[in-house]
């Protein structure tokens, strides 16, 4: 009896340890709501890093990169102490890119990807072509990519993503002069998100500054 219950604890560790763990709630409130009219699909697994620029294009769709690191997002880039200050971080270029086959079922839906956070300053890019640059490492970062994915064959996303001091996006701060670390790389979680033809925009993707109105 003791015997089987030891190997029975044994087997749910196992499963437990080699289980998904994709994200059940998010920062832009992803979670599933009946009748919303609005599907949503983790992103987060099976990107392609590198740590540092790469020469040539690699951004492209053919572009070969089978001898970069398997990662998941959220990312940091790296490890560090929990004291570590500006001067022990990272700073510069890293690149990430993942593959896919998007589901047949959602031709004619309104695609999105939406990066929760990417630090600093990015470039996304979907089969070879830039959809988005962006400054700041703190807000969503959101590209239509309804007009852009292939069906029935696999697309490539790109992101560069570059932490180094820039004034142009905040803190703005020479990092070497900061007591804390900014985070690295495409830091919190990626979705793929499917909307109905008639939907309400994301604020953050309009880019409107309010002025005393409600845009639909």
């Amino acid at each position: 009896m003791k015997r089987n219950l030891f190997i029975a604890i044994c087997l749910l560790c196992a499963v437990n340890l080699f289980a998904v763990d994709l994200p059940k709630f998010s920062t832009a409130g992803f979670y599933e709501l009946p009748n919303t009219g609005r599907e949503v699909y983790s992103m987060n697994l099976a990107w392609r890093f590198y740590k540092g620029d790469v020469e040539g294009t690699p951004f492209a769709t053919e572009f070969d990169d089978s001898g970069w690191q398997v990662v998941s997002v959220p990312h940091g880039l790296e490890y560090l102490p929990v004291e570590a200050s500006g001067c022990a971080n990272y700073q510069g270029v890293a690149w990430y890119r993942k593959r896919f086959i998007p589901d047949e079922r959602l031709k004619g839906k309104q695609l999105f990807l939406h990066f929760e956070a990417i630090m600093g300053k990015s470039e996304v890019y979907v089969n070879g072509k830039l959809l988005k640059e962006y400054y700041g490492g703190y807000l969503p970062i959101i590209v239509d990519v309804t007009n852009v994915l292939k069906w029935g064959e696999e697309n490539v996303i790109a992101v560069k993503a570059d932490n180094s001091d820039d004034p142009l996006y905040p803190v703005g701060k020479a990092q070497n002069m900061l007591d804390f670390t900014y985070f690295g790389g495409i830091y919190r979680d990626c979705w793929l998100v499917a909307h109905n033809d008639v939907f309400i925009t994301n604020a953050n993707y309009e880019n409107e500054v309010a002025g005393g109105g409600l845009f639909i």
